[in-house]
């Protein structure tokens, strides 16, 4: 889950802060808030973090960072990504769409009707990864918000708007669409004003066609967010609602048209469905880990990992966490989150990608930034120590970090 998607004042804000702040790393806390497998290759990982994104070709061997500048963002900005059927990254920014189809190199801005707008939000087509769509919501000069929903059927390349403008009333946070039905599209967002009631709007033709429906205690300070939709059934569909002092969890069985809410938290940060839908997986740094079958959602607590994100697939559970306390950056669980093998941790990680080179907007960019930002994530001059070569190393570790 981890998408952010704040409030038009919130976005303001970071967009003025984007502009002033230096790109490295951002003075911010090291840390990571996205998870993305390959679904083609599960050896390539991509890991988004607070000072650059960090990639592994060989399954958590040896990883390599990619600044922020080289994907056009700076700042306190966190996109969205995925990567698709054939290894393309998607980077959701403030200013478009980024993407590279060369392994990270090369980055370009989409150009066109997604030039200059806000992408909020990715989602690839499970069923056929070389397909994504990508929800814009941009404030436009007179306060009117232009949401709107983009499709593409050729790993990024190129896209075509589906379906009409929504209302210009809406403001649009996150997208999904369903596994085992690439028609249906959900979108969460919130009307402006009067209430702004929180909801979900729902398509069964792909976008040319929705329908609202009301998400309980959701508005402008509680948003809701998609967290998943069931990979068999597409009237499945889980929804994370932000809370004053919790944040919440609530499942719709019939496509959104009515919500029960069934776990609460501090706060959220990950959410993932197993690949088969049969369990689901939520936590935070502050709440730990916690696990429950769908059947029942009764949710057990695994252990106190300081969950970042989460990501779940045929290798496993995959999850963000706090190297200084957790002993990773990122780390893969075989065995339903009771232990954690490390994946990412800073001595894996050995700079700018070597095959990038100097006339591609990585290997122009990155090179000069790296050693800086090494010492500063504490990365510097440890790469590939006590790492066997070719494998992902590291001795499991409980779901508590121990």
């Amino acid at each position: 889950m981890n998408r952010l998607a704040p409030g038009l004042g919130a976005a303001a804000a970071f967009v003025a802060l984007s502009a002033s702040t230096p790109a490295l790393a951002n003075g911010r806390y090291p840390a990571a808030g996205q998870i993305l497998v390959d679904p083609s290759d599960p050896d390539h990982i991509v890991v988004r973090a607070t000072y650059g994104v960090l990639t592994t070709r060989d399954g958590g061997a040896r990883w390599s960072w990619i600044c922020e500048a080289a994907i056009g963002y700076s700042g306190f900005e966190d996109p969205m990504m995925v990567v698709t059927g054939d290894g393309s990254i998607l980077a959701g920014l403030f200013d478009g769409l980024s993407a590279t189809h060369d392994d990270g190199c090369q980055w370009a801005l989409a150009e066109g009707g997604l030039a200059q707008r806000y992408v909020v939000d990715l989602s690839i087509d499970r069923a056929a990864p070389a397909g994504a769509l990508l929800l814009v919501s941009s404030v436009m000069g007179d306060d009117a918000i232009l949401s709107q929903v983009w499709e593409s059927k050729d790993d990024g390349r190129t896209w075509t708007q589906a379906g009409a403008d929504l209302p210009s009333t809406f403001l649009g946070v996150t997208l999904d669409s369903a596994p085992s039905d690439p028609r249906r599209i959900y979108v969460s967002g919130r009307w402006n004003g009067p209430t702004f009631q929180g909801i979900v709007r729902r398509s069964d033709d792909r976008g040319a066609t929705w329908e609202d429906f009301d998400v309980p205690g959701s508005d402008d300070r509680n948003l809701p967010y998609l967290g998943a939709v069931d990979p068999v059934d597409p009237d499945i569909v889980y929804v994370r609602r932000d809370g004053d002092g919790a944040d919440a969890l609530l499942v719709s069985n019939d496509g959104g048209a009515t919500w029960r809410e069934v776990f609460q938290a501090t706060s959220l940060l990950g959410l993932a469905l197993s690949p088969d839908g049969t369990k689901i997986a939520a936590g935070s740094d502050m709440d730990g880990l916690w696990i429950a079958p769908t059947a029942t959602l009764e949710f057990t607590r695994i252990g106190d990992l300081g969950v970042r994100c989460l990501t779940w697939t045929a290798q496993g559970l995959f999850a963000c966490a706090d190297e200084a306390l957790d002993g990773f950056t990122a780390g893969v669980s075989t065995d339903e989150g009771k232990t954690f093998s490390p994946l990412m941790t800073l001595d894996r990680l050995c700079g700018p990608p070597p095959a990038c080179g100097g006339e591609s907007s990585t290997g122009e960019t990155c090179p000069a930034l790296w050693p800086a930002t090494a010492r500063f994530v504490g990365a510097a001059g440890r790469c590939g120590a006590g790492v066997p070569s070719g494998a992902a190393a590291g001795s499991g570790t409980s779901a508590g970090g121990g």
